[in-house]
C-alpha cells in the first residue's frame, strides 16, 4: 500500500527517508533525560548510528510492503525536526480492517499540541491512506495524559483489556479507546 506524505498546519508526519539521518539521530540523541514511565529518554549517540537508521528504515519498508505494520515520523515543518511517531500495527485485515494505533511525541517537544495535532492526523490516515475501519489505542490505566489526549481527538472509551500487554517484566491492563471513521465524519469503506 503506498503512503502518502500528510500534511496539518505545522506537521508533516511519512515514512523515513535517507535523507533524515541527521533530523533522526538529533530526535533520539538530544532529548530531555526521561520525564516518565512512558518516556525513553535520549539514546546514546554512539548507538545512533547511520547503519542502525538504515535498518530502521528497511525494517519499516518491509513491515508495510508486507501490510503488517506502518510507522509514520512527524516532522516540524518550519525548522524539519523530528518531534514524535505515529503507528499502525495491523491486527487483522480481512473482514475486520483493524489496527493498534500509537502515537509518541519525544519529551523535549511536550506541551506545544503537537500530540493532539498528530495524532488526529493520525485518525485520518488510518482511516483515508491505510483503509481501516478501527483503530484501538492501548493505554495503561494511569497514563492521564494518553488518556486526554484520545478523548481530545474523538475516540470513544470501550473498556479494559485484562493483562493485555507485556511491559517492564508483567502483564498489564490496558484501557482500550477506540475510533471508527464515521467518529471523525468519515464515510466507512469496504474491506480491502
Amino acid at each position: 500500500m503506498k503512503r502518502l506524505e500528510f500534511r496539518t498546519q505545522r506537521l508533516i508526519l511519512r515514512p523515513l527517508k535517507k535523507s533524515d539521518y541527521l533530523a533522526w539521530y538529533d530526535a533520539y540523541t538530544k532529548g530531555l533525560p526521561k520525564q516518565s514511565k512512558w518516556d525513553r529518554g535520549p539514546l546514546a549517540p554512539k548507538k545512533c548510528t547511520q547503519r542502525w537508521f538504515d535498518k530502521v528504515k528497511k525494517e519499516h519498508e518491509d513491515l508495510a510492503k508486507k501490510d503488517d505494520y506502518y510507522r509514520y515520523y512527524i516532522f516540524e515543518k518550519k525548522t524539519g525536526a523530528l518531534i514524535g511517531q505515529i503507528d499502525f500495527d495491523i491486527f487483522v485485515r480481512s473482514t475486520h480492517q483493524f489496527a493498534n494505533f500509537g502515537y509518541q511525541i519525544y519529551n523535549r517537544h511536550w506541551g506545544l499540541g503537537y500530540g493532539q495535532e498528530a495524532s488526529a492526523a493520525g485518525l485520518k490516515i488510518g482511516f483515508k491512506q491505510l483503509k481501516l475501519n478501527r483503530l484501538e489505542a492501548a493505554i495503561n490505566l494511569d497514563n492521564r495524559k494518553s488518556i486526554h489526549l484520545v478523548k481530545a481527538i474523538g475516540m470513544k472509551r470501550e473498556g479494559i483489556k485484562k493483562r493485555y500487554w507485556f511491559e517492564h517484566g508483567e502483564w498489564v491492563d490496558h484501557l482500550i479507546y477506540v475510533a471508527n471513521p464515521e467518529d471523525i465524519g468519515l464515510k466507512p469503506h469496504k474491506p480491502l
